[in-house]
């Protein structure tokens, strides 16, 4: 090599040597210090150093900035205080030297998100760190710093694959939380922990990977009585446990692909188990595993089970929650809960129950929720609840209820909250609510209630009623004042609510008991869309009813149809009624041949020669005014001389339209037929021949000249069909043939060619 690239050489290895000897520390930055909480905020300068001149910070962000490197040296002897350090979003790659750093006593908590960092380090100095965050980088590779305090360990959404292999933790703290959500753990998965202590307390957090089996393995000597607290591994793709050893209190299998739950691989050592979710999996039976007896909790939800019978749940006997939740449970056996006698809360929503047998909770004396929303019951029983002295809240909203009364809920005198919400109820009468004196809430919401009349006023401790989006025009004042001393909220949104007189009591309640959504008005029409607490108490009025009819008497032939209307107008709208010519009143429902169409409408089909007389219209509203018209109805067995012949009624104006329209049609095709004569279509050549009356020395020249001309076609060459004079136009073709303005030529003839 030539002297002068060994120079070179040189020169690039000296340089190298100096940059990487450079510290990545600097004095210079200008960070945001907080003098009270002693926060250093040194994120988004673009640094790629570690400021050294604050060193009495307790929190330091250099998070948002350019680090790449952090050497052990970075932090000694200078940072002996802080105790948070955030490194998010940098380019950091490894953080073995900053885990090995011996001066960092008093870090507790370490975040070093959205980095490049491949591989964490099982060595770690830091003695008081207990929140470890790593999520968002690049490690493939997992395993745990034994860092001797850490409580939480994260690792989220990185690129860990170890499978079909041991997972091996080491000298870990006895209740960290391990979460390895979001990576690419697939296959069967195994832990072994080291047998130095007897009982641990660890969390693994696993959701979201592409794991199969587990193997939970404690600790070789079995001297781990305990290893596990938290096992959760929802959204995965596993099909059954290969071992566990020992059970977890807790253990989520959410979101699987398990179609049962058989005993192998659960071990002997079960007794540790509380609380188990196998939601949203294909499971059709719950029958007696081993594991069942010490469970507290179990979420069964979103699987396939297809009723609850008496060996359904026979295992699980110190159950006091349960969720059978959106599965396709037809029905419950008498017996199927008999086991559970200390259940406090069952979830039996978004299934097909159509009803349920008599004394189906009556073991249940400890039940305090029940919910069984969204089925298909129809109708309660009292002895549906029989045995449920302790139940305070009942949910049985989404159902087909028609009609409910006091008397379905007296076996379950301590209820606090009743949800009767979106069912088809129409009639609800709480008259006997001194059967449920403890009653507080009630939800009527999105029902076709009407008549509130024996909804008020019994339920002397009922706080809060929603009764919004049904069909309730009129609330009586007197219903809420004295007798509903307790109520405070009571909701009427999106109800057909009718601002007359009879509402001025329901104004002035809700001036004092404002709800969420004030109730507005739909009625009377000046009132529309207001809301009522903002209306003077002048504008509460009614108008005594008055009535017309379109006609004072009628003729109709026998074996036709006819038709009586009545209007009637007051505040608020009347109620009409139509009396027979005996003074009997006709229903409003079809019977026979009469019927009464829009509240008004008399209609009767076909007329008999009995039904002749007078019928009354007889109108009246909430004022107890009433006001009638009468029409006289003749009924004729001879068309030519009925009336309606003459007169033609309701019945003939389809008759009348149509004659109308006919007429119109024929006019209206005569004028186009004489346009399209009148007028010649374009196609035609014309002859014209003229006369000049000029010849040019002043005498008058009578030979005949031709221009052919190109006019419309005349409809027909009939000779009937004139052509007028005023269809003539100045001759244009050719200039040479155009005389100017002086020539006056005089019209002879027009020939058709």
């Amino acid at each position: 090599m030539a002297p002068l690239g060994w120079v070179l050489l040189l020169v690039c290895l000296v340089g190298a040597c100096f940059d990487s000897s450079q510290s990545s520390i600097c004095s210079h930055a200008q960070c945001h210090y907080d003098y009270v909480t002693a926060k250093a905020d040194c994120s988004s300068l673009h640094l790629d150093c570690i400021p050294v001149n604050y060193p009495d910070a307790l929190i330091m962000d250099l998070s948002h900035n350019n680090i790449s490197e952090l050497s052990s040296d970075d932090f000694n002897g200078t940072f002996s205080r802080l105790a948070e350090l955030y490194v998010d979003y940098n380019n950091i790659s490894n953080v073995t030297s900053l885990l090995g750093s011996s001066e960092l006593r008093s870090l507790r908590k370490l975040s070093a998100r959205h980095n490049v960092i491949s591989i964490l380090p099982t060595t770690c100095q830091l003695s008081s760190l207990t929140k470890l965050f790593v999520d968002y980088n690049l490690i493939t590779t997992f395993q745990v710093p034994e860092c001797g305090r850490l409580r939480q360990l994260s690792a989220d959404f990185n690129l860990i694959s170890k499978s079909n292999r041991w997972f091996f933790l080491g000298h870990i703290s006895p209740f960290l939380n391990i979460s390895l959500q979001f990576n690419r753990l697939s296959g069967t998965l195994s832990f072994n922990i080291e047998p130095d202590f007897k009982d641990l307390n660890v969390s693994l957090y696993l959701d979201h990977n592409s794991l199969n089996f587990l193997n939970f393995h404690g600790a070789l000597n079995t001297n781990a009585n305990k290893v596990f607290k938290i096992i959760s591994v929802s959204h995965n793709e596993i099909q059954s446990f290969v071992h566990v050893h020992p059970f977890p209190e807790e253990l989520n299998i959410a979101s699987n692909v398990m179609t049962h739950l058989d005993n192998s691989g659960f071990g002997s050592y079960t007794s540790f188990l509380k609380k188990m979710d196998v939601s949203n999996n294909s499971l059709q039976s719950l029958i007696q595993p081993i594991w069942a007896e010490k469970v507290e909790f179990l979420n069964a939800d979103t699987n396939l089970l297809a009723n609850l019978s008496s060996t359904t749940m026979s295992g699980f006997v110190n159950l006091t929650e349960l969720h059978v939740a959106s599965n396709r449970l037809l029905f419950i056996s008498p017996t199927a809960l008999s086991h559970l006698s200390m259940l406090q809360s069952l979830y039996l929503d978004d299934n097909a129950l159509t009803s349920l047998f008599g004394g189906v909770f009556f073991n249940q004396s400890n039940l305090v929720e029940l919910s069984i929303t969204n089925n298909r019951l129809t109708m309660l029983h009292s002895d549906y609840f029989m045995g449920l002295v302790s139940l305070k809240r009942l949910y049985l909203a989404g159902n087909q209820l028609t009609s409910v009364n006091s008397q379905m809920f007296q076996l379950v005198p301590e209820i606090l909250t009743l949800d009767l919400s979106r069912n088809e109820l129409q009639l609800v009468d709480l008259q006997d609510c001194v059967l449920n004196p403890n009653l507080h809430n009630i939800s009527l919401a999105r029902n076709k209630i009407h008549d509130t009349n024996k909804v008020f006023g019994y339920c002397s401790n009922l706080e809060k009623l929603d009764l919004s989006y049904n069909l309730i025009q009129i609330v009586r004042g007197d219903s809420l004042s004295g007798r509903n001393e307790a109520l405070s909220i009571l909701d009427l949104e999106g109800n057909p609510l009718q601002c007359d007189c009879r509402l001025t009591g329901l104004r002035d309640w809700l001036r004092n008991n404002p709800p969420y959504v004030e109730p507005r008005c739909e009625g009377p029409k000046q009132h529309y869309g207001s809301v009522i607490t903002d209306l003077d108490i002048k504008d509460f009025s009614c108008k005594r009813p008055k009535v017309v009819t379109d006609r004072k008497s009628l003729t109709v032939v026998a074996g036709q149809n006819t038709v009586l209307a009545c209007t009637a107008k007051g505040i608020p709208a009347p109620t009409i009624t139509w009396l027979s010519p005996n003074g009997t009143e006709i229903p409003h429902e079809w019977q026979g041949r009469f019927a009464i169409l829009q509240g008004r409408i008399l209609h009767i089909t076909p007329v008999q020669k009995s039904d002749q007389g007078v019928y009354t219209c007889l109108v009246h509203n909430v004022l107890g005014e009433m006001n009638d018209a009468v029409v006289s109805v003749t009924v004729s067995t001879s068309p030519a001389t009925s009336v309606n012949a003459l007169l033609p009624g309701v019945t003939d104006i389809p008759a009348i339209i149509i004659a109308i329209v006919v007429t119109l049609f024929v006019v209206a095709f005569v004028i186009v037929f004489r346009q399209r004569c009148k007028k010649p279509e374009k196609g035609t050549d014309v002859k014209v021949v003229f006369r000049s009356t000029d010849d040019g020395d002043g005498t008058p020249d009578d030979t005949p000249v031709e221009r052919n001309r190109y006019v419309p076609t005349p409809a027909t060459k009939n000779p009937s069909c004139q052509i007028d004079d005023d269809f003539y136009e100045e001759p244009t073709v050719g200039k040479q043939d155009i005389v100017d303005d002086r020539e006056v030529y005089e019209n002879v003839d027009i020939v058709w060619s």
